[in-house]
């Protein structure tokens, strides 16, 4: 019971800050809309809540999360330059296709991240996830390779290596 008050009082509180002030009007739609949440998810919020967390790796987590996000807008801009770089040219040189890259990742939130971190860098999009080979299927717009592991080292290695730190 208290998992299902701490959850209304949490979508609640998301609720009036979004709204950016509480009237009467914004604070009944907000609790209805909170009691309508919190009876069809908060079982799924917490059904994984019984196991022991190790509160104390967090804040190293947390420093590992905030040193890797400027290293992610440096790849991000450096990728951005390959990629405007294409665009300008008369004749275009690059090769676009779909390579094949295995992840040593298995945190579920990782390999997400990870799929959204390739994505938002320019020139990649995260076309698919085997999950029983651990292989992502990727959309690069300029392949230099199609040997895995030079593919790895292109587009993931450097994410890999900071979300397995931070994952583990």
């Amino acid at each position: 019971m208290r998992q299902k008050i701490f959850t209304f009082a949490l979508i609640l509180l998301f609720w009036i800050i979004l709204a950016g002030g509480i009237t009467r009007d914004i604070l009944i739609v907000g609790i209805v809309v909170s009691l309508l949440i919190t009876s069809l998810f908060s079982d799924m919020l917490f059904r994984l809540s019984k196991r022991t967390v190790n509160w104390k790796s967090y804040p190293k987590k947390l420093l590992f999360f905030l040193l890797f996000i400027p290293i992610f807008f440096y790849e991000a801009f450096i990728s951005a330059l390959k990629v405007s770089r294409h665009v300008f040219e008369l004749y275009p040189s690059f090769s676009p296709g779909i390579v094949k890259v295995k992840t040593s990742l298995t945190n579920v939130s990782a390999l997400s991240l990870l799929a959204n971190l390739i994505t938002l860098t320019p020139g990649t999009l995260t076309l698919d996830f085997d999950r029983s080979e651990r292989v992502f299927y990727i959309h690069w717009i300029d392949v230099k390779t199609r040997e895995e592991a030079e593919s790895r080292k292109h587009i993931i290695e450097r994410f890999e290596k900071w979300l397995g730190v931070i994952y583990r």
